[in-house]
């Protein structure tokens, strides 16, 4: 596939856990080459802007598969609110407040998206259609109807994981708004 089909498997397939951009997949794509694992031809079906297809090599799949066996490093965890709401101790509960509850407000907008996709995924599932995007990506990945299964299963429960963490994020938004809550009322007293 091209940087620009792998970028979309990114942004419709994996962005709830894993984030690309252009200037990442690029220079990756041309370090596999460089080190025999992917190969790289030009499309001869692009419009006018050259474009390149990129295919793992044997090489590149037994490399693949070494490092899906090998053991997981811990997850690298970044997150901005807790940062800002930890160093914002000395600030008013007020401004405490207003910041989790924008952050719910953020959580509870990107859970609408993932129950969209997660339906559409389920449909799928079950044999329905699928979507433009959800198309286009499985006839990349997966040449049969088994693989696509595989590849649509593994997108659901990847979602799953998605979901069920920002399910757990609003259930940490209202524990800490009530504690909040709670304090600025005894405070006050």
């Amino acid at each position: 596939m091209s940087g620009y089909d792998i970028k979309k498997i990114v942004d419709v397939g994996l962005s709830h856990f894993w984030n690309e951009n252009y200037g990442q997949i690029y220079p990756t794509l041309d370090r596999l080459v460089r080190d025999g694992l992917a190969s790289k031809k030009p499309d001869r079906n692009s419009g006018k802007r050259q474009r390149f297809v990129y295919t793992i090599t044997s090489a590149g799949k037994k490399s693949l598969n070494d490092w899906v066996k090998a053991a997981t490093d811990a997850p690298v965890v970044r997150n901005e609110v807790l940062l800002k709401f930890f160093l914002c101790s000395h600030a008013s509960t007020g401004k405490c407040i207003r910041l989790i509850e924008s952050h719910q407000m953020e959580q509870r907008a990107i859970l609408s998206e993932y129950q969209a996709s997660e339906a559409i995924l389920k449909n799928a599932m079950q044999g329905g259609d699928m979507g433009e995007d959800l198309q286009a990506i499985l006839t990349i990945t997966g040449s049969t109807p088994k693989q696509r299964a595989k590849q649509l299963r593994a997108f659901y429960l990847t979602l799953r994981h998605g979901i069920r963490a920002i399910e757990g994020r609003l259930a940490w938004c209202e524990e800490a708004l009530a504690s909040l809550e709670c304090s600025d009322t005894t405070a006050a007293e």
